[in-house]
């Protein structure tokens, strides 16, 4: 954490991957999420051993499975693709020293991304047609609890952590001389219960590297480099 009263900056990448459902009135579809995030990230130090931080940044979005393929239909892309959008995240995070090399910290941070569309065009019964889906309102709460150690300079840390991931999904076909159809959503993950490990690596004597994995559904990886004032 930035030290009491004190800064810390930061810059980082992180990949994102996870499976989904899709609820609607036409039922509900699975599906798989990745995004790439790079931002820049402000920690403040407002109490010993603690630390709120603000992180922005830009973050793309694909899910497989999101527009409809099958009989009747035909030329369709299956994935759904938009590019780089800025993402806001606001958290706080502490450690509790156990002994001089060992510790616990809790953290909650809460995220809010932008509004993403796709379309992809092909025939319905022939008819030429365009598919339009739109991912809106897109949030993410996380909340856990790490475990940390200290082997000389070199800090581990891990442990589980819950998280809930909701969007709005609106959907719109359009056929050719025919009409429109439309339809919406709910996207949520499958799971809840995740568990996340790391390390930093002090590589100056104010600069720190930061590699870290998250276990949802699927493995997302990320890293960071932080300079502490």
């Amino acid at each position: 954490a930035a030290k009491d009263g004190e800064v810390s900056l930061g810059a980082g990448y992180f990949y994102y991957s996870d499976k989904g459902t899709v609820q609607g009135a036409g039922g509900s579809t699975d599906s798989k999420i990745t995004a790439n995030q790079a931002y820049v990230q402000a920690s403040y130090g407002f109490m010993k051993n603690a630390e709120m931080y603000l992180r922005l940044g830009a973050m793309d979005l694909k899910a497989n499975n999101a527009f409809a393929t099958g009989p009747g239909l035909s030329g369709f892309g299956s994935e759904f693709n938009d590019g780089l959008k800025p993402f806001a995240t606001v958290g706080g995070k502490g450690i509790f020293n156990i002994t001089s090399s060992l510790g616990v910290g809790p953290f909650l941070q809460a995220s809010l991304y932008s509004n993403y569309k796709d379309s992809t065009a092909g025939r319905v019964l022939g008819f030429p047609a365009t598919q339009e889906l739109k991912v809106k309102n897109l949030s993410e709460i996380d909340a856990g609890i790490a475990l940390q150690g200290k082997i000389g300079k070199i800090i581990i840390y891990g442990g589980p952590f819950a998280y809930w991931t909701r969007a709005d999904v609106e959907g719109k076909v359009t056929v050719t001389g025919v009409g429109t159809a439309t339809g919406s959503g709910t996207y949520k993950e499958k799971n809840n219960i995740g568990g996340f490990a790391g390390m930093k690596v002090p590589v100056g004597e104010k600069l720190a590297l930061e590699l870290e994995g998250q276990q949802k559904s699927n493995l997302s990886v990320g890293t960071s480099l932080t300079y502490s004032f």
